[in-house]
């Protein structure tokens, strides 16, 4: 199918991802990639130049967002890969990452960096239309101190260090600023439940970004770190995990609420190899559970980073059962979380997230209700049109 400049999808049950009640027999107006109007089919009045394309019987939600993806190139399952292959052959592998997430519906992605900095330049791929792939925020290298295991090439040590990475990133055109506070448990010396950055070296990291507008991700994997980042005011904390005995309670919840700062969980690694746990521990969910009760906006994050390791596309779509199956969250809601969280996370609610007028047309034309069932989005056959700024790129209505 061709999409003109301007056309209105018919007839579709509507999903707005704002969490209301679906509704039917709508119609949504594009024009030049934008969202026009919004409406039941009798309410919208069309001109006769617009082209009509009938979608009754069809779902019509906003396009996935995933906050928390890598873009490794990493084609073995032994990570160590990635410091012996070629790094001109990793980032070309980049490409068809991107093109696996935009598959199974994600028309936009976070990236939480890596030691090549692919995302940035993928990012600019795809603005200009050379590769096809999803709208990527990017932030280049990870911020980590010395004797991390994570990027040996992006380390930074005391605070004007970190003044001068950040700034050289603001000149690399980042969307947001990345730094890992703990450990990631890749070796002996990189310990979950290690703190890697000094207060005053946080607060630099906070000051720097906060002066240009720049977003925070702060990877964090035991309460000391979490407590600060909270404190600090970062913009989203990933992973969000710690040890039993710790605890992620009402105060610390509430205080994220007060200060707006997201949780990116990121389910699904717990389940990669080599170790994949059998369940997440109890403690770990119900935190993160409580913390949802008090209002603390849940992101769906998949955290892929090696094809053999977290498949591309089908890690990023299992996220969102993940987030029905463990977090008790309804279909709808985790919808939400992959669509208009996101957005408000990553700082681009006023273009993408949600089916409104004035936003771009980031749209997934669905064959079955998704919001009374989530596994309907797991077969990406389900998803009959992908359009992106409304565009389609993917078209698989007759297949």
């Amino acid at each position: 199918m061709k999409l003109e400049k301007e056309y209105a999808l018919v007839g579709a049950t509507l999903i707005d991802g704002n969490g209301d009640t679906p509704v039917k027999d709508t119609t949504v107006v594009v024009k030049n990639g934008v969202i026009q109007e919004t409406g039941d089919r009798k309410s919208v009045r069309l001109e006769d130049r617009t082209q009509t394309i009938d979608m009754s019987g069809f779902y019509l939600m906003p396009g996935l967002i995933d906050s928390h993806v890598h873009f490794g190139g990493l084609k073995s399952d032994n990570p160590s890969s990635w410091a012996t292959e070629s790094e001109y052959l990793q980032a070309i592998r980049t490409v068809a990452e991107a093109r696996k997430m935009m598959d199974y519906g994600f028309t936009t992605v976070r990236s939480g960096g890596g030691a090549l900095r692919f995302d940035i330049y993928l990012k600019k791929a795809v603005e200009e239309g050379t590769i096809i792939g999803p709208r990527i925020l990017a932030c280049g290298l990870r911020l980590c101190r010395s004797g991390a295991s994570e990027d040996p090439v992006g380390t930074v040590d005391g605070v004007e260090e970190i003044r001068k990475a950040i700034r050289k990133l603001m000149g690399q055109n980042v969307d947001h600023i990345k730094f890992v506070a703990t450990g990631a448990g890749m070796s002996e010396t990189d310990r979950l439940e290690d703190v890697h950055f000094s207060m005053e070296e946080m607060r630099m990291i906070m000051d720097e970004s906060n002066m240009v507008g720049l977003k925070v991700m702060c990877h964090a994997t035991n309460m000391r770190a979490i407590r600060a980042a909270v404190e600090l005011g970062v913009n989203t904390i990933e992973h969000c995990q710690y040890t039993e005995g710790d605890d992620l309670d009402e105060e610390l919840c509430k205080k994220m609420v007060e200060k707006n700062i997201f949780i990116t969980p990121t389910l699904a690694d717990h389940f990669n190899e080599p170790e994949p746990e059998k369940e997440i521990a109890k403690f770990l969910v119900n935190g993160w559970k409580r913390a949802m009760k008090n209002g603390v906006k849940i992101l769906l994050g998949s955290d892929v980073w090696g094809d053999d390791i977290t498949p591309y596309g089908k890690q990023n779509i299992a996220e969102i059962k993940l987030l029905v199956d463990i977090l008790d969250m309804t279909p709808l809601q985790a919808i939400t979380s992959a669509t208009k969280f996101g957005a408000e996370a990553c700082g681009i609610s006023e273009k993408v997230g949600t089916i409104e007028k004035g936003k771009l047309a980031d749209l997934l034309v669905v064959s079955e209700d998704p919001s009374s069932n989530i596994d309907i989005l797991l077969n990406r056959e389900n998803v009959k049109y992908i359009i992106k700024q409304g565009n389609l790129v993917v078209d698989r209505m007759n297949s």
